[in-house]
């Protein structure tokens, strides 16, 4: 019986297929003689200066940001940047009773400081006065902007004594007698109710001072709601027992409760229509540069008419857009500018149906760009769909308002997938290259005309 090796036979004619394969020409230029030269599309490009204007982010939404942000920043350019925090707290316990003739022991309010923010590292320890404020305006999805809120909505005066903090972790205060006072005043259905509580205790605010005199700099606290919480002892009888007895509260705040930011800036002085040296990109809701595609759709249409060129049988393949800046002097520069940015318009959202600020959907294509690029000096943002509803005349007016704003992003866990939103809690100082600059704002577009 002749045995027979079938797993070398199945080598054998794998190698035998592969020589034989390999002797076969692929001529690719077959068939190409059959489409006619019209029907061929030619990639070409075409550079354009972009009108870049600065203008302040008014209204950028602060509510619900998971960050109550205090503090504040002086700058020679800029001004003066200022921040403030309100937010509801309400009691750890409902339906509590406060025995017969309550009487404070102490009041403490105490919040831990989870990040700091700071343009020079010298400023992480600078002294800052903490002033906690009562708060006379209900907070709720109506006042969701950093302009919602000002200092008249606040009582004048404090309910602790100037507290310095120099940068730490956290910050303890004693609050005013009176305000606890108040606080053992509630009544037995505000005691069992947080919506009614807070329809008389609407929350409180904590504010600092800006540096002294001419001194720059500044540095701003980012406390989380969940760190923030008020501890109230008092002596109280209880009749059944013929005893005194010290009992504690607790009021605590979350993120899922009411809490809004408000900024204040300065900057509004260099709001500029053609800015020639220098475009600030200013944190917060600060300057920034923007862009009305409008005037963009028209340089296009100038374009297009001077080459001969059919703007609506334009199909864009790639529309960069290009943000150069200087070297900010050595690599710790870099760190006053924002990580990534994008262009962003002011539109309704579906689930708050507030006026907010969104990012334009390019960004969440593969690609998309928009993070510093630290060797050649220069944001790019792929801009390509938006740019296409431009041309094909679908994009209407409001939407071709657009803003470069800093960016933050989140990834899921589970799948992957990153959310891309608008960073509207960190201080920023970036300083891109102006209109008149050799290095200026473009966009680059890489295009076919259909036939």
């Amino acid at each position: 019986m002749i045995k027979r090796n079938i797993f070398r036979s199945a080598a054998i004619l794998t190698l035998f297929a592969l020589f034989t394969s390999s002797c076969i020409n692929n001529d690719k230029s077959v068939g190409s003689g059959f489409a006619p030269g019209e029907y061929q599309l030619k990639i070409e490009t075409a550079t354009f200066d972009i009108p870049v204007q600065m203008k302040m982010a008014d209204s950028l939404q602060t509510i619900y940001s998971g960050a109550v942000i205090v503090g504040g920043h002086k700058d020679d350019v800029l001004g003066e940047t200022s921040s403030f925090g309100a937010f509801e707290i309400v009691p750890s316990t409902t339906d509590n009773s406060f025995g017969d003739n309550p009487q404070v022991n102490y009041i403490k309010f105490a919040m831990a400081v989870g990040n700091k923010v700071v343009l020079k590292e010298a400023d992480a320890s600078i002294p800052q006065n903490i002033y906690i404020y009562r708060l006379r305006k209900t907070i709720d999805s109506t006042q969701a902007y950093n302009n919602s809120f000002s200092s008249s909505d606040y009582d004048p005066t404090p309910l602790n004594q100037p507290t310095i903090y120099t940068g730490g972790d956290s910050v303890v205060c004693k609050l005013s007698t009176a305000f606890a006072n108040e606080l053992l005043s509630a009544t037995q259905q505000e005691r069992d109710s947080i919506e009614i509580f807070l329809k008389r205790f609407k929350g409180l605010v904590i504010t600092t001072d800006p540096l002294p005199g001419s001194i720059n700099g500044g540095r701003f606290n980012i406390i989380t709601p969940e760190s923030i919480y008020i501890m109230m002892s008092y002596k109280h009888k209880e009749s059944a027992k013929n005893i005194d007895k010290d009992s504690l509260l607790l009021y605590y705040s979350t993120s899922k409760r009411g809490h809004v930011n408000t900024f204040k800036h300065s900057s509004k002085n260099l709001e500029s229509t053609n800015p020639q040296n220098d475009i600030y990109i200013e944190g917060l809701a600060g300057i920034k540069p923007y862009i009305d595609f409008a005037q963009v759709k028209t340089l296009m249409q100038d374009w297009a008419t001077a080459n001969s060129v059919n703007l609506s049988r334009v199909i864009i393949s790639r529309a960069e857009l290009r943000f150069p800046f200087d070297y900010p002097g050595d690599y710790k520069g870099f760190s006053v500018y924002p990580n990534q940015v994008f262009l962003a318009k002011r539109e309704l959202n579906t689930t708050s149906k507030n006026i907010l600020y969104q990012p334009l959907v390019d960004v969440n294509y593969s690609g998309s760009g928009g993070t510093i690029d630290k060797s050649n000096l220069v944001y790019s943002l792929n801009i390509t769909s938006f740019l296409q509803s431009i041309i094909k005349g679908t994009a209407d007016a409001a939407s071709m308002k657009t803003w470069l704003l800093p960016l933050s992003s989140q990834s899921n866990y589970y799948t992957g997938a990153v959310s891309y939103f608008v960073d509207n809690g960190t201080y920023f100082k970036g300083k891109l290259n102006g209109n008149a600059k050799v290095r200026k704002p473009q966009l680059v577009l890489t295009y076919a005309v259909l036939p």
